[in-house]
């Protein structure tokens, strides 16, 4: 570090950091605002203010101003100079940072430099934090301390903002609730702010009851958030960390008590999730046995019901095809709806599967008085292509896991996986093989991602409409299609080097922010969006390069 003393300059430096880490969850825009702050705080480093009222002091104003603009000149270009080299003097720094170098040298043999560019200034988070911030001021114990809260204060207002659009049930996509970023991300925020008050409650010294619950409270209510947003990648990182942090208390703590305590809460975590899981599998797919002849046969205007229990099959524990009237619905909808019975909702789906699964989904009956029992509400949200009332009004993990469900059978009888996020990812990884197959060792370039995808898709003749033909979802895929087995050895390097260099695992919140950082590259590019890029770079520099080193127990462990 250049200098440990606080100043004006490094309280300018903090708080752009404490504002830089509240953006991460709220905004992108000030995302890069802060970034650029930074980037402009660090050539400014040492600037005084005293120098330039010497100036206009001592000069006339035109004089005053070259002196002035040469003196910024002079000290951004020592500043540069000098910082690069405590820069590269930093190991573990330069390894980091060596993560955006793949990325620059993938240019080498790519076609696509207009999607290369971009993708590199997506990226350049991965240079300027581990640069920045192993090259100014440390943060003290305190500092960390607030940044953190303020983070984590950030992260629950997003939660908050986002619960106020959940009530007005406006969306066709709960995951359309989250504003400010990705909700995958924004999942990905909520775990590690989760830890983050946990270690304030269990390691942090606060002993105040009051502040204590306050804090468990707050946890809470992320947990319940995360089963709202129905983040699946979320919720299974929680269960994995809090398995993995009870196995590893276990294994050290002495005491034949609390072994016993935490054996039981390591056997019973799996356990009972098990448990639950397949429960609500068991009631979603499982539907009570029907005697179709003891079934009424007649609706009430005279039309003859058809009970089909084989191609509609079962949705939230009932037989989607149960008494079904089509021409006598399609007349009904057809007086309620300008979206024609027999053509698509604004999905793009076959409107009267729409409405047929949206009856069953409220226990109705396919069926002019099943139709006209739906609200304006119901009416508006099938026109949209909600297949189902519970995804919006219930959403909850029991749903998540019907959608999924919903998707396989979908896959698997039609080989349509359009309908399923889940079911998508299989094509995509479909696509990533074949991709790697052809470019084992070098991979296809920074920037020609996007055309070997679409090259592919239509090589594999995939089912996949054009709006879903995504990339791999899979950050070490990607990184291993962009720049071969090489490229993804360095990159798996670049990750672990620094966890086992000095120890660093032994650091709390940095094991556990690494954990959710790399549990999230299985199933989603982390870093190939700006709010992924931003959280991975900005914590990751965070913990391994801008604390200072504290005495006593004042440390970030």
């Amino acid at each position: 570090m250049l200098n440990t003393k606080t100043s004006h300059a490094s309280q300018t430096y903090f708080t752009v950091l404490v504002l830089l880490a509240m953006s991460i969850p709220l905004s992108k825009f000030t995302m890069s605002v802060f970034q650029f702050a930074l980037i402009l705080i660090w050539f400014a480093d040492g600037f005084s203010y005293v120098q330039i009222g010497r100036f206009y002091r001592n000069a006339n104003p035109v004089r005053a101003t070259l002196l002035t603009v040469r003196y910024s000149l002079h000290l951004m270009a020592r500043n540069f100079i000098d910082k690069f080299e405590v820069f590269f003097q930093n190991r573990i720094a330069v390894v980091v940072a060596s993560l955006f170098l793949i990325h620059v040298i993938g240019l080498v043999h790519t076609s696509d430099f207009h999607y290369a560019l971009k993708d590199l200034r997506t990226k350049l988070p991965l240079l300027a934090l581990p640069v920045i911030l192993s090259t100014m001021p440390g943060l003290s114990y305190k500092q960390v301390r607030v940044l953190l809260l303020m983070y984590v204060l950030a992260v629950f207002a997003g939660t908050l903002i986002s619960f106020n659009e959940f009530l007005k049930q406006e969306f066709t996509d709960i995951r359309k609730i989250s504003l400010f970023i990705s909700p995958i991300r924004f999942g990905l925020n909520i775990v590690f702010s989760f830890f983050i008050l946990s270690w304030f409650v269990l390691s942090s010294g606060l002993t105040n009851l009051w502040q204590q619950a306050l804090l468990v409270l707050v946890m809470a209510w992320f947990i319940f958030f995360l089963m709202i947003l129905e983040s699946a990648i979320g919720l299974i990182s929680l269960i994995l960390i809090v398995t993995g942090i009870l196995a590893y208390r276990l294994l050290t703590i002495q005491n034949l008590l609390w072994r016993t305590i935490l054996l039981v809460l390591l056997i019973s975590l799996p356990v009972l999730t098990y448990i639950y899981l397949h429960g609500i599998v068991r009631d979603l797919t499982h539907a009570e046995p029907v005697q179709l002849t003891q079934l009424d046969s007649k609706t009430a205007l005279g039309n003859t019901y058809v009970h089909d229990t084989i191609h509609f099959g079962v949705e939230d524990g009932r037989y989607v095809g149960l008494y079904m009237a089509v021409p006598e619905m399609a007349e009904a909808w057809n007086k309620r709806s300008h979206f024609d019975f027999y053509g698509r909702d604004e999905a793009g789906q076959l409107i009267q599967y729409t409405i047929i699964r949206y009856l069953s989904s409220k226990d109705l009956r396919k069926d002019a008085a099943g139709v006209n029992a739906l609200n304006e509400k119901d009416i508006r949200a099938i026109e949209k292509g909600i297949a189902n009332v519970n995804y919006v009004e219930n959403p909850s993990i029991r749903t998540r896991i019907s959608k999924i469900l919903m998707g396989y059978h979908q896959y698997a009888d039609i080989n349509d996986p359009n309908g399923s996020s889940v079911m998508q990812r299989i094509e995509y990884l479909k696509a990533s093989i074949i991709i790697i197959e052809n470019n084992f060792w070098i991979g296809v370039g920074t920037g020609d991602l996007p055309m070997m995808f679409e090259k592919t898709y239509e090589q594999m003749k995939t089912p996949l409409k054009k709006q879903w033909r995504w990339r791999s979802h899979n950050q070490y895929l990607s990184i291993m299609i962009a720049f071969g087995v090489f490229g993804l050895a360095w990159f798996l390097f670049t990750l672990i080097y620094p966890v086992l260099s000095h120890k660093r695992y032994r650091n709390y919140l940095y094991a556990i922010f690494l954990v959710i950082i790399l549990l999230s590259m299985f199933t989603e590019d982390t870093i190939e969006t700006q709010d992924g890029v931003t959280l991975f770079a900005f914590f990751n520099a965070l913990f391994l390069f801008a604390i200072r080193p504290q005495s006593g127990n004042n440390t970030i462990t």
